[in-house]
């Protein structure tokens, strides 16, 4: 690749070499449990291609039948239609198993979506912890 072949500063690499990025590169999940409170902490994007690895993620959490679960979206940087898909699912089975949920939604990226398409009532939202 020669000089001119980068991309401009601040702008993605959108080169065709190579493969797609896996996704580590594009979502983090980890999982903490404290007193019957389970966190999932997402870090990423929440797009048609790794919304299916958070569906699972918080799926197998519902089964362990958390007192509560906490999914904090405080690093998503893009919440898309299939990721509020997984959060409306994930609301309709917690309800179902009676496992309180709640959101931690700090960004826009994250609060825009939810607004524009008002499901954010269907939520128990914090700022923080």
């Amino acid at each position: 690749m020669t000089t001119s072949d980068l991309p401009a500063e601040g702008q993605p690499d959108v080169s065709t070499e190579g493969t797609e990025a896996p996704f580590d590169d594009v979502i983090t999940l980890s999982t903490s449990e404290e007193d019957g409170v389970v966190t999932v902490t997402v870090v990423g994007e929440v797009d048609t291609f790794t919304a299916p690895v958070l569906r699972s993620t918080l799926d197998s959490q519902l089964e362990q039948s958390p007192r509560e679960l906490v999914i904090d979206l405080s690093g998503v940087q893009f919440l898309g239609s299939a990721g509020l898909a997984v959060l409306v699912e994930t609301q309709k089975s917690a309800r179902a198993k009676e496992v309180g949920l709640r959101l931690i939604a700090t960004t826009r990226a994250v609060t825009r979506p939810l607004e524009v398409t008002e499901l954010i009532d269907l939520f128990t939202i914090a700022d923080a912890r």
